[in-house]
């Protein structure tokens, strides 16, 4: 998305094409930023969900329980995470860390 709208895609191996148009209201000087915002909304909520399945997984949630300096802080940043992902994918997730590992959270 680029400040003044409009909406491109840039595929694989394909070339970059205008998809569409957002018309914005507000303030001039807050549109760059949302543009930007919008544009990487799928790569931060692709980020995330890789970094939750990480946390996810046994040894590294074993490590993280084991250490009761990070413990707290990381069980609040990953319960924000997962209520994130919950809000994003529109799916109801287990507590961590019980989630399957196999299953990919979104499409």
């Amino acid at each position: 998305m680029k400040s003044n709208g409009e909406l491109w895609s840039y595929p694989r191996g394909g070339a970059p094409s205008q998809i569409g148009q957002m018309y914005w209201s507000g303030k001039n000087e807050d549109r760059a930023g949302n543009a930007r915002l919008v544009s990487f909304s799928a790569d931060l909520s692709e980020g995330l969900e890789e970094l939750y399945q990480l946390v996810s997984q046994p040894n590294v949630a074993a490590a993280i329980k084991a250490d009761q300096k990070i413990f707290g802080k990381a069980r609040l940043i990953i319960e924000n995470a997962r209520a994130t992902l919950e809000q994003v994918t529109g799916e109801k997730l287990p507590d961590w860390p019980h989630l399957d590992p196999t299953k990919k959270l979104s499409g």
